[in-house]
């Protein structure tokens, strides 16, 4: 837990480094979009939610950290997507 804040700390503080996040944030967008267009998800919805999961993701991770180990990372996943759906289900 307390690598993590340092680690954020120190890519928040170099733009070199926040563009490695970046460049591997979206990675991870590309391999989650290729798992779901395998399963047969139709490639713009597999692209909209392998962003979403990806963004989803980097909150519920910067929550974590700010949570300083008081609550644990799957409590903070659950939050952000309950958060999510909430905004995409509301009329």
């Amino acid at each position: 837990m307390q690598g993590a804040a340092e680690r954020r700390a120190v890519i928040d503080a170099s733009p070199e480094l926040q563009e490695r996040e970046r460049t591997k944030g979206a990675a991870v967008t590309r391999a989650i979009r290729d798992a779901l267009v395998q399963r047969q998800v139709e490639a713009e919805t597999a692209e909209l939610v392998a962003q979403l999961a990806t963004v989803a993701f980097g909150n519920a991770l910067r929550r974590w950290i700010d949570a300083e180990g008081h609550v644990g990372f799957a409590e903070c996943l659950d939050t952000v997507t309950d958060q999510l759906r909430a905004a995409l289900t509301a009329t």
